[in-house]
């Protein structure tokens, strides 16, 4: 997707097979889009405002402290406020991305998120035994009566095949879908229980449950490529709704972008507003998932039923979480894997997502020079899976207006999780 011109300096030019221009004497790359992708922020949808972003404190949820002895990595955060100051980090501990030695970990902060101390495991996958799994994918929750709630991915596994997606299709095994609970700030949690949300072998739960309004939950789920599947890739959202406290589900709605055939949405993480709407900023794509497009905005009505159709936002960006600060004011964190400046920023808008200030964004991880794992990037998904070195960010708001961004990245080889508390003044 990138054409490169000479370069005057040495006339020695390689091409990565991501676009970027290797010049072997110099520590310097060129990078140029052509087929008017959006890597740079369309104009059409920015502001410059007089409020402005400031990072409060930041630094390290967990990383392997040796890892010269062991093979541990952290990824996914997921951070809870409880109060001001006491917070939950909900995250997937093992030893790569996909494998089959996953667990849901538990993080605890009560000194506004300054310190994090592990408090073990929500749930121990030796008490799974006969069967074995390997879980990924924790998405938590605090519902009004002070219940949390956890839902995730678990995978039947087995020794003698280790993969969770097909090279050859891109597509996936098929995932059991679970939900814990716990009554006392996320120290005891119940074991977990198998939900089902359709017919389809392969649902992605892309964001937590969401309490709405009337009392009933909300989850999305986006439905993914079975294992043998040639077809191009077209991921499809939806949503479910229970009113037993998470027994059953049902009275399926079909999000509108489900039915694009030019475009596809997902890794949407969906947020409950603060007068009970729920949004979600969309990854968007080209069916197959080859050309990226601007962050999408999808915004529903109270009930969780009504929404609209995805609107451009102008922020170049794959995965991403906003938060409601209130009185039209919301953040988002989201990473930006193209262009010249690779990372994890945050933005800010006064008018529930219409116009962002990305003059006045925040950078809260520059990941320049270690976007990627391995030497051989991998543009195309699932390939693209193999090599990622950073990614879904979150954003999680706290009672006093200030946020929690936090997100995974590998640093010198050691892949973990961080975060970031951030203001607004």
């Amino acid at each position: 997707m990138y054409w490169t011109g000479e370069d005057k300096a040495t006339q020695q030019v390689k091409i990565a097979k991501n676009g970027t221009v290797l010049l072997p004497r110099f520590t310097k790359r060129i990078r140029i889009p052509i087929n008017n992708q959006p890597h740079e922020p369309n104009p059409a949808y920015q502001v410059d405002l007089m409020k402005k972003l400031r990072i409060v404190h930041d630094g390290v949820l967990c990383r392997n402290p040796f890892p010269g002895h062991r093979a541990i990595c952290a990824f996914q955060p997921n951070i809870v406020a409880l109060s001001d100051d006491e917070m939950i980090c909900l995250y997937r501990e093992g030893s790569a991305f996909y494998s089959h030695d996953g667990r849901l970990a538990v993080l605890r902060s009560i000194d506004g998120g300054k310190t994090w101390n592990e408090e073990g495991m929500a749930w121990d996958p030796l008490h799974d035994a006969p069967d074995r799994y390997t879980y990924t994918a924790p998405h938590a929750s605090r519902l009004r009566d002070g219940t949390l709630l956890v839902v995730a991915h678990r995978e039947s596994i087995n020794d003698e095949d280790f993969l969770s997606y097909n090279p050859d299709t891109g597509g996936s095994k098929p995932t059991e879908i679970v939900l814990l609970s716990s009554q006392d700030k996320g120290r005891i949690w119940t074991a977990p229980q198998v939900i089902e949300l359709g017919q389809e072998t392969v649902i992605d739960t892309p964001s937590s449950v969401i309490e709405l309004n009337d009392g009933r939950w909300f989850l999305a789920g986006e439905i993914w490529k079975q294992w043998d599947d040639p077809s191009p890739l077209h991921i499809k959202g939806f949503a479910v709704f229970s009113d037993d406290r998470g027994k059953t589900w049902k009275n399926r709605v079909e999000f509108p972008s489900a039915s694009r055939t030019d475009l596809m949405f997902s890794h949407s993480r969906y947020s409950r507003m603060k007068d009970g709407r729920v949004a979600a900023l969309q990854w968007t794509q080209d069916l197959g998932g080859d050309v990226n497009h601007d962050l999408h905005l999808a915004v529903s009505d109270k009930t969780g039923i009504e929404w609209n159709t995805p609107q451009p936002t102008g922020i170049p960006a794959q995965t991403s979480w906003v938060g409601d600060l209130g009185a039209g004011t919301i953040v988002v964190t989201y990473s930006v894997r193209e262009g010249m400046k690779p990372g994890v920023m945050v933005a800010l808008s006064e008018d529930e997502g219409m116009t962002w200030d990305l003059n006045g964004q925040v950078t809260i991880w520059d990941a320049v020079g270690q976007e990627f794992l391995g030497v051989d990037h991998k543009p195309s998904y699932p390939a693209s899976h193999e090599n990622i070195a950073f990614g879904k960010p979150n954003t999680a708001v706290l009672p006093s207006g200030d946020f929690i961004s936090s997100w995974w990245c590998t640093q010198a080889c050691v892949t973990h999780i961080r975060y970031a508390r951030l203001t607004v003044e």
